[in-house]
């Protein structure tokens, strides 16, 4: 609790004017504060070197060592601060002391504390602090080391982040009791070995925080970035340990080629920090050894000293190589089966799976090549080749690189990462240098048990291929496999329908010629006329089929069709959107438009010289659903009215396209109407 305090004693106030807590405590850490005698001493580096750490630590500009006297805060160690003390009332490490463990305010204009004071509401308008008390053996508050940033941090520090700036806190107070016991000789060797313990053990603490920390970090030091520390992570990222005393232009020639060293001296030129994700870095660990392809999250922190310059780089980040390279691989297998969906022909789909094996992993060369497996040879076609990589084309015979043929020939996959060291090709390294060839993928196209095609995927360089990488291969092996199979099934399905269609229209070719030779000495000449006016309209609509394969086939074809076998194709004016129909739909459609082409040459508009025929096809809604409705409508033939009886072609034309109905005849006064609908969808899968 809160005690008067004597008349005697100034009383500090804060920002806002009233008093600030003030207590029996508070006289006993003044009066240690007074005994040590450090107020107004001179700048000591071991307590600089504990603020700049904690500003490194914090993320902050600003660290101080305060020490909260009677009328004013005096300043041990600053960084970032110019001012060597302040007013009590601008202090807002006077409130902190009086708190048990870090005190933390998120946003000073927004606590009543701190809201009113004067470096908060002008220059340098400090706007985040945290302060950890310096408490000494007696439990006496002296001060703070506190950390300072000019914007809010709603987040406040991380718990690694506070027990380290408690920990730092304990250094300070280590060095200043260190100050406080030089007179006695004994007393000062008992506590030089104490605080040494100490020190040690925090320091032995950090090093390894900063040593087992799982993101990589690395501390750089000049405009030369010289390396001052590092830890374990950072170097499994570069793939070496002697880089440090070496500037990174020496310990890293690889990140310097790819435009990091330039980044670096942005940073340290302007003072702004850098931070991207998932950039690449290409590493090779040491001379002629494979190299390796990371993604990575980083930043570039500047580090700077009391008077705001730039005095060194602060890199802390996280290898996402994993996940970015499992995107890309997903990626690419989507890719690839976008664009090997459609394909048909196989070497078309070899192609494609070498170009998105070679894209994604990175390769220089990709293509096919047609195989002759007894003779052993390779005729490579046009290739795809990454930017400064000559083609390769010719005729190879295997034996000439290795044995791996043996492997092809059995159908396996054959990946080569370092041709130099692979049993199957170390032999005839020489060939392959002088094509530039370090590492290769080949995967085997077999027909009938025989290999006869080859998709290849090279590098100029050896390359370390991980188990996700070969999985990856295996998988668009696999899938354009697959693809192959699926083309040849259809290729074979195809000539088979043609087959099966020849057979058919011979079929149907010799039906008529039957019909026509056994009906000759029929006396109802019109009737087998009819018969075999509607079997010639068949096998015209077969006909458009074949030329579709028996998938499906254009709606204008079939009408050109039939009626075009009734020779009155140039008096019906047809029109409509372009509309395929299922081989069923465009069998009946085809008998359908004959019979009404029939039935107008014999009593409707086309019965004259003068009529005309009007056909035209829609989409349109019908029920919520897309609906095919064709209109047949007759102008400039004879007064036309209701047939008395129902025969063949009436009932076919009132079944509708499909046979289920939909259809509508109206016998106007100039000419039949007649409404055919169905559902677009059962058109088109019929």
């Amino acid at each position: 609790m809160s005690q008067p305090m004597p008349d005697d004693i100034d009383r500090p106030t804060s920002a806002s004017g009233g008093d600030l807590p003030f207590c029996d405590a508070r006289e006993a850490a003044l009066a240690a504060l007074e005994a040590l005698d450090i107020l107004d001493t001179p700048a000591d580096e071991n307590f600089d070197r504990l603020t700049r750490l904690a500003t490194y630590i914090c993320d902050a500009p600003v660290a101080l060592v305060s020490l909260v006297d009677r009328q004013r805060q005096w300043f041990k160690s600053r960084v970032g601060f110019e001012p060597t003390e302040t007013p009590l009332s601008q202090s807002v490490c006077a409130h902190a002391i009086l708190q048990d463990g870090v005190t933390v305010i998120p946003d000073l204009t927004l606590d009543p504390r701190t809201s009113a004071n004067t470096l908060v509401t002008a220059p340098p308008h400090i706007r985040f602090y945290a302060g950890a008390p310096l408490r000494d053996r007696s439990g006496n508050v002296l001060g703070t080391l506190c950390v300072i940033d000019t914007v809010p941090r709603p987040g406040g520090l991380t718990k690694r982040q506070t027990d380290a700036l408690e920990t730092l806190a304990s250094q300070v107070m280590a060095q200043i009791e260190l100050r406080g016991v030089v007179a006695e000789r004994g007393e000062l060797l008992r506590a030089l070995s104490t605080a040494h313990e100490r020190v040690s053990a925090d320091l032995r603490q950090f090093s390894a925080m900063f040593d087992d920390a799982p993101s990589f970090m690395a501390l750089l030091r000049g405009p030369d970035h010289v390396f001052e520390m590092v830890n374990r992570a950072y170097l499994g990222i570069i793939g070496r340990t002697d880089v440090v005393g070496k500037s990174v232009a020496q310990a890293l020639p690889d990140a310097a080629e790819q435009g990091y060293l330039q980044l670096l001296d942005t940073v340290y030129r302007t003072g702004e920090a850098y931070t991207t994700s998932a950039a690449r870095y290409d590493v090779q660990p040491k001379p002629g050894a494979p190299t390796i392809e990371r993604y990575l999250d980083f930043i570039f922190q500047p580090i700077r000293d009391a008077s705001g310059s730039v005095t060194g780089i602060f890199v802390e980040g996280f290898d996402v190589s994993a996940r970015v390279l499992q995107m890309k691989r997903s990626d690419a297998l989507l890719k690839l089966g976008d664009r090997i969906r459609l394909l048909t022909d196989v070497s078309a789909i070899a192609q494609v799976a070498a170009e998105v094996t070679a894209e994604t992993l990175g390769a220089a060369r990709a293509g096919i090549g047609t195989v002759d497996a007894v003779a052993e040879t390779v005729e490579l076609a046009s290739n795809w080749c990454a930017p400064g990589t000559a083609e390769l084309t010719g005729l190879y015979r295997f034996r000439d690189y290795g044995t791996f043929i043996n492997d092809l020939k059995a159908g396996q996959a054959v990946i080569i990462q370092d041709v130099s060291a692979d049993p199957r090709t170390r032999d005839k390294a020489s060939q392959f240098d002088e094509l530039g060839i370090a590492a290769l993928v080949n995967l085997p196209v077999i027909e009938h048990g025989q290999i006869v095609l080859l998709a290849f995927v090279h590098y100029k360089t050896r390359r370390e291929l991980t188990e996700e990488d070969i999985a990856f291969i295996r998988q668009v092996a696999d899938r354009a496999q697959s693809a192959i199979a699926r083309a040849r099934a259809e290729e074979h399905q195809r000539i088979l329908n043609l087959e099966l269609s020849h057979r058919l229209k011979n079929t149907l070719a010799t039906v008529q010629a039957i019909a026509s030779q056994t009906l000759s000495g029929v006396s109802e000449r019109p009737l087998v006329d009819t018969f075999l006016r509607r079997l010639h309209a068949l096998a015209s609509a077969h006909t458009v089929l074949l030329q579709q394969q028996w998938a499906d086939a254009p709606l204008d074809e079939i009408v050109a069709g039939a009626l075009g076998t009734l020779g009155i194709a140039h008096r019906v004016k047809a029109s409509g959107p372009s509309l395929r129909l299922g081989a069923t739909a465009a069998l009946s459609s085809s008998l359908l438009l004959h019979e009404l082409g029939t039935n107008a040459l014999k009593y409707g508009a086309l019965s004259n010289d003068t009529g005309q025929v009007e056909l035209a096809w829609t989409i349109e809604d019908e029920n919520g659903a897309d609906s095919v409705v064709l209109r047949w409508r007759e102008r400039g033939g004879p007064t036309v009215s209701a047939p008395t009886r129902r025969g063949f072609g009436s009932r076919l034309v009132g079944r509708g396209l499909l046979g289920m109905g939909g259809a509508q005849q109206l016998y106007a006064a100039d000419g039949l109407v007649v409404r055919l609908s169905a559902p677009l969808a059962q058109l088109q899968s019929s």
